[in-house]
């Protein structure tokens, strides 16, 4: 499944390089005709001259010039302004749609039921669980938001939490995943930044036409106010036909993405009806998918199902339901649910049903202690610290020392209620239950976080040299968490470069994961299966892992393109396979891996 998903950010990426060339043609028109209107409308040339023009010569060119630089700056200023708002990843897209964080703590049956699917799915995805957003509306819609799995948000609407079964909402849940995985956010947003740039020209055509409306009543003898009147409403309509264009090309490729990710969440739940039965519902229930906030236009493309009306098929982001649900459910007869079952479907998810169900997957996977915790911001602290700690007399009374002095006496007594239950934990559980912890944390203010930052490394520094599983979970605090609090941890564009230009940083990777293989043989034998896998040649005998060359450019390899990702994966995975004895250890130690370096990942796939 891996090989696909990379196939599938592969894909993506090569789609923004498309729209990035559509929208390059589609502003070099709006030049031509921002040229053509301004020429004419300001009579810097007559009409009735226009067929005189014998050679280029003869155009006003300094005019020409600075209309068409002023077009150009005008369109990167409104694509670097809407960047700079998007800068904060998927919380910003969720807040802007109207929508509220659930509590991961919540105990309304509803959300919790809501945050325990989306928990399962983000472990059965391996990616960190991320944030929910609760969106006002009573449609039947979600959506994912975010340029990596460190900031994506989850976003469902109150509709679609009342109406839905378990299965369905699971589904829908699964769906946006699909997204996640496919890299298909990434695009998305930067969707959002181009296309407000094109429509900026209509927006600033509209604001000349309506300031300058009374300019043509003042003198009759007043040609220029009737002049900017005309070029308001000329580049009010470029504006809107890039609009026009724009949305055409964000719909088509939107459309195809969605059947994708229909498949992929079929693929994820195994169970076909759950995502079928939520399409239905939306073409039986009244207000359908249809978002009724003011941004839900320029983020149609990110929701489950159609958010705004369109007057012609041709703009629709999303392919018609009846086509999603055929392939899904070949045997459907083509009818609707009526409002009767959705009503029912209502009664199901009610608190009272809710509580007499209370058996879910996780609590099969994790204690309910652990569980429990996880949610909590203080005590999500607490396991972090948990999975830190050394199993060495000397070391651990050191670090429990630390979180006393550095921590206080709550987190310290948390720990130790909570230490017993993590170290008895498989490694598997142990990175299950680090995925788990995501959501709570970052709820911390910005000041608590680095508090527990400079924790974390005062932890991980007792050791003479960092263990594995410190870097592991540090590591992924840093770069998951921190995006909550630091738009550089986030990953909004992918490098470009080479494995091979990241040769060093590879190595130390590499390196550190030989490492924990066993004796020195066995070590050195990863590390020749591992290096084997590479398309450049790396030192024949193990260098010693060097966590400052890691720490400092990890990033570039979260940010190397999906086609880069897929080989180093592959010598990843050959080097942790080395010995030919897939244990436990080293299903946990892939899915640490994978889940650090934002790589598809699942552990049937192992």
């Amino acid at each position: 499944m891996s090989s696909n998903f990379f196939t599938q950010q592969d894909l993506a990426r090569r789609n923004t390089r498309i729209l990035v060339v559509l929208f390059t043609i589609a502003v070099l028109l709006l030049i031509v005709l921002s040229n053509i209107v301004v020429l004419l409308t300001l009579g810097f040339v007559n009409p009735e001259e226009i067929s005189q023009f014998s050679t280029s010569r003869s155009l006003p060119w300094p005019i020409i010039s600075a209309i068409s630089l002023g077009v150009i700056v005008a369109v990167c200023i409104a694509i670097a302004l809407k960047w700079l708002q998007l800068q904060g990843g998927g919380k910003v897209v969720a807040e802007s749609l109207g929508g509220n964080r659930i509590a991961p703590d919540s105990q309304d049956p509803s959300h919790r039921r809501l945050l325990n699917i989306v928990e399962e799915m983000a472990l059965a995805a391996n990616t960190p669980v991320p944030p929910v957003y609760l969106l006002p509306e009573r449609a039947i819609n979600a959506f994912a938001a975010g340029y990596s799995p460190g900031d994506a948000v989850i976003g469902v609407t109150q509709g679609c939490v009342d109406l839905l079964s378990r299965d369905e909402l699971q589904g829908v849940i699964a769906h946006e995943f699909s997204h996640i995985l496919n890299g298909d956010m990434r695009m998305n947003i930067r969707l959002i930044a181009i296309l407000n740039g094109i429509l900026f020209i209509g927006l600033m055509g509209e604001f000349i036409m309506r300031s300058s409306g009374g300019a043509r009543y003042r003198s009759k003898n007043d040609k220029n106010g009737g002049g900017i009147v005309l070029l308001g409403f000329g580049l009010m309509l470029i504006g809107y036909l890039g609009s026009f264009f724009g949305n055409l090309i964000k719909a088509a490729v939107s459309r195809q993405r969605e059947f994708l990710a229909d498949a992929s969440a079929v693929q994820f739940t195994r169970n076909p009806k759950g995502i079928a039965g939520a399409l239905k519902a939306i073409g039986a229930h009244h207000a359908g998918s249809k978002i009724s906030n003011s941004n839900a236009a320029e983020n149609s493309h990110l929701f489950f199902g159609e958010a705004i009306s369109r007057f012609s098929a041709i703009f629709a982001t999303h392919p018609p339901l009846e086509t999603r649900i055929k392939r899904i459910d070949p045997s459907w007869n083509g009818k609707w649910p009526n409002t009767n079952d959705l009503k029912e479907a209502a009664k199901l998810n009610s608190p009272i049903s809710s509580k007499a169900n209370a058996s879910d997957k996780l609590q099969q996977m994790l204690p309910i202690l652990l569980l429990s915790s996880s949610r909590q911001t203080g005590s999500a602290i607490a396991i972090v610290c948990c999975l830190l700690l050394q199993n060495n007399d000397d070391i651990l009374k050191t670090q429990l020392s630390l979180i006393k002095e550095m921590g206080n006496q709550e987190l310290f007594n948390q720990v130790d209620a909570l230490y017993d239950s993590v170290a008895a934990l498989n490694p598997l559980q142990q990175v299950q239950l680090l995925q788990l912890v995501v959501p709570a944390l970052k709820t911390l203010t910005h000041a608590r976080f680095l508090q527990f930052e400079q924790l974390m490394q005062a932890l991980k520094k007792v050791c003479e040299e960092p263990t594995v599983m410190g870097w592991l979970v540090s590591t992924f605090i840093d770069n998951t968490v921190a995006t909550e609090f630091d738009k550089s941890f986030i990953t909004k564009r992918y490098n470009g470069g080479s494995l091979a230009d990241n040769s060093d940083t590879i190595s130390a990777l590499l390196s550190l994961i030989s490492s924990s293989a066993g004796d020195t043989n066995q070590q050195q034998h990863a590390w020749q299966e591992a290096i084997a896998a590479l398309p450049f040649k790396l030192a024949h005998s193990m260098p010693k892992p060097n966590f400052a060359i890691l720490d400092e450019n990890f990033q570039t390899l979260l940010a190397l393109p999906p086609e880069q990702k897929s080989i180093l994966w592959q010598a990843i995975e050959k080097c942790v396979k080395a010995d030919n004895l897939v244990q436990i250890q080293e299903h946990a130690f892939l899915l640490a891996l994978a889940l650090l370096l934002e790589m598809p990942f699942q552990l049937d796939a192992a």
